[in-house]
């Protein structure tokens, strides 16, 4: 006789049952929200006031994602909701033995494949920070302490390498993000040499910009990056809290914040949409912001949580081709989508080096065909998802 299981495992989510979805979606709502503080738990100052009630807000908005979510999935009903929760876990039992198995819900982050040990070798890792994608689906690596970049295949089958340690063009001190245009062009952020260098797609250096310094053009710590439809280029500085734009080759257009007049704490991954919008991770303030492609602010949400749509430090960031936002969610070691006004979609990761689990994830990436590829820097290895 086979007996199943399914248990609900959550952070700091009490425990739930599996219920009929559409009959019970607003007690999903209920559970959700009782977990979210209220407007009246706001203090301080006016302006810290406004920044909580809007971050309740968008809590409150990932309650209802959850929940229109699961009508979508199971629209008569014949499924189970499992919300709020983002992890099941089945036991089975026979009379032999016992099988446990743990998936996502909701369609986002299904295992796939996986490349890369610690090593000096082709394919192999030393901290790899950053993940890009080309329109091809080459999949580029910062290999940080290596010095190097590393360029495979959508399926993790190597092609080349560049880089090496040191200061002259086309070497590399701590590369850590990077990002490629819609012409092939990889922009990688050249941490310890305080500059961004541009690439042709098989690693012919270009040219190169910054220096050490607060001015204009330069950085302190390079750190995000990203590209627009038109080429510019998008470079976090957390050191100096902003963010600047610059056109493709490398002369400074904008800043986009700066600390003292803008909302920034620590900016750190970066992604640009289809319609120029611009997603910031602030790391230190454990938030999104969305500007429009002239700088406007648009919306933010997130906070230090664990709950759904929440985050602890918040590295990387990804916008697929249907404008849905992937974030980093480092603290948490898990990766986040929502779509692209902020509503949580879903969820997947935990703590750990099997597949799907993660050891500093820092950065993600998402291809034509929706595959996302995350950094996962400590296990020393890209792995690969699907997201129908």
């Amino acid at each position: 006789m086979v007996a199943a299981l399914s248990l609900l495992l959550t952070s700091n989510l009490a425990t739930a049952k599996p219920r009929h979805c559409r009959k019970d979606c607003k007690q999903d709502i209920g559970h959700c929200r009782a977990l979210v503080p209220t407007n009246a738990d706001c203090a301080g100052t006016k302006a810290e006031r406004r920044a909580c009630r809007t971050m309740h807000a968008a809590q409150g908005r990932a309650c209802h994602g959850l929940v229109k979510l699961c009508k979508q999935t199971n629209p008569n009903g014949s499924g189970m909701c499992l919300l709020p929760s983002t992890t099941t876990t089945v036991v089975t039992t026979t009379s032999t033995s016992t099988t446990t198995t743990s998936t996502t819900i909701l369609g986002c982050g299904m295992f796939v494949t996986a490349w890369g040990t610690y090593g000096t070798g082709v394919g192999q890792f030393n901290y790899p920070f950053g993940v890009a994608v080309d329109l091809n689906g080459n999949v580029f690596v910062t290999d940080a302490l290596n010095h190097r970049i590393q360029k495979f295949t959508n399926d993790g089958t190597f092609v080349r390498a560049w880089g090496g340690m040191g200061s002259d063009s086309g070497q590399f001190m701590l590369p850590y993000f990077l990002a490629v245009d819609r012409t092939g062009n990889v922009f990688v952020g050249d941490t310890g040499n305080y500059r961004i260098q541009k690439f042709d797609n098989d690693g012919t250096f270009l040219t190169a910009w910054g220096t050490k310094g607060a001015a204009t053009g330069n950085f302190l710590y390079p750190a995000g990056i990203a590209t627009d439809s038109s080429g510019n280029v998008f470079v976090a500085d957390p050191t100096d809290a902003r963010v600047q734009m610059f056109d493709n080759d490398g002369t400074y257009l904008v800043t986009l914040s700066s600390e003292g007049t803008g909302p920034f704490y620590e900016p750190y991954g970066l992604a640009v949409d289809g319609e120029g919008s611009v997603f910031v991770a602030d790391s230190l303030a454990s938030h999104i912001f969305k500007f429009s492609n002239t700088g406007s602010l648009l919306t933010q949400w997130g906070s230090e949580s664990t709950l759904p749509g929440n985050f602890v430090n918040p590295e990387g960031l990804s916008v697929d081709a249907e404008g849905n936002l992937f974030v980093v969610d480092a603290g948490n070691n898990r990766i986040e989508k929502f779509d692209n006004d902020g509503m949580f979609v879903s969820v997947w990761g935990s703590l750990g080096s099997a597949p799907g689990q993660f050891r500093g994830a820092m950065d993600v990436a998402v291809d034509a065909d929706s595959n996302v590829f995350v950094a996962d820097e400590l296990n020393d290895r890209i792995q690969k998802f699907a997201c129908p």
